[in-house]
């Protein structure tokens, strides 16, 4: 297997390409998701701080923050780098291995979400609205257009894919980001949307997210990079044959009471937001 830099390929421009996807301009559809945050606050799991001090029950959200971001870091960013590896420059693959080989990542991150049928619908949702506004704003780039609709054709060809890991992947890969940044990324994006979120369902304010952040982003931070330092060193341990397989072996759910609970989104009365 040949051994992929950890580098940005362009520099400060890579800067500009991550400010890009963090921004809320970029219609990615990532704020019509809780990320189960709904569905626990109204089955108590997860409290405002007035009610906390009350009942004295239920997390708080900084606890559901982490226990999000920490799922997202065992089970989603393995598959983050496994399709970064792929479309990376460094990679010097592309072509139909290349096609073959995130379509075999995509239909594997299915089949972890299968027993969740809220978190499979969003996580194709919004790697739908993410590859459409990863092509309006990089196709003037002819090589990085080119993937990335390469990326969509396959994504339409399957029944039901284009999960937002693979598809986040293809596209900082195509970028050039490395891995540390591409998973620094994706956590944070996790994290900002169910703080949205909090503020939205009225379980903290506005200050109090911007404060939650600044807690919660040291450990989501240490999570995120281990989760995909370690998927980047099982790729490059394997043979190349065996590679992307190797990246996602160890992916797996570190949070199953928020998966239940995300689970019975359809059946709430009265719903906010689409998960």
């Amino acid at each position: 297997m040949r051994e992929m830099t950890d580098n940005d390929v362009n520099g400060d421009m890579d800067d500009w390409a991550v400010w890009q996807l963090v921004d809320p301009l970029l219609p990615t559809g990532g704020f019509a998701h809780s990320q189960g945050l709904e569905s626990a606050a109204h089955s108590r799991l997860v409290a405002g701080l007035d009610e906390r001090v009350r009942d004295q029950t239920g997390w708080d959200v900084d606890t559901f923050c982490f226990e999000a971001v920490r799922n997202a870091s065992t089970l989603m960013i393995p598959f983050v780098e496994a399709a970064r590896g792929l479309h990376h420059p460094a990679a010097g693959a592309g072509g139909e291995k290349t096609s073959t080989d995130w379509e075999w990542l995509d239909r594997r991150l299915g089949a972890h979400l299968a027993g969740n049928h809220v978190a499979n619908r969003a996580s194709v949702a919004m790697g739908a609205a993410l590859i459409r506004a990863a092509i309006a704003a990089y196709e003037q780039d002819e090589k990085i257009g080119q993937k990335l609709k390469e990326v969509k054709r396959i994504s339409r060809a399957e029944k039901s894919g284009g999960h937002l890991a693979t598809t986040f992947g293809a596209v900082v890969g195509c970028l050039g980001l490395s891995t540390r940044r591409a998973a620094r990324l994706f956590a944070y994006l996790t994290l900002r949307d169910a703080l949205s979120a909090a503020t939205r369902l009225n379980l903290i304010g506005p200050l109090e997210a911007a404060a939650s952040m600044r807690r919660c982003s040291h450990r989501c931070d240490e999570m995120a990079t281990a989760a995909a330092s370690s998927a980047a060193a099982l790729r490059a341990d394997a043979s190349k044959y065996f590679a992307v397989a190797a990246a996602v072996s160890r992916a797996t759910n570190t949070s199953p009471l928020t998966d239940l609970i995300q689970g019975g989104h359809d059946a709430l009365y009265s719903r906010l937001f689409s998960s």
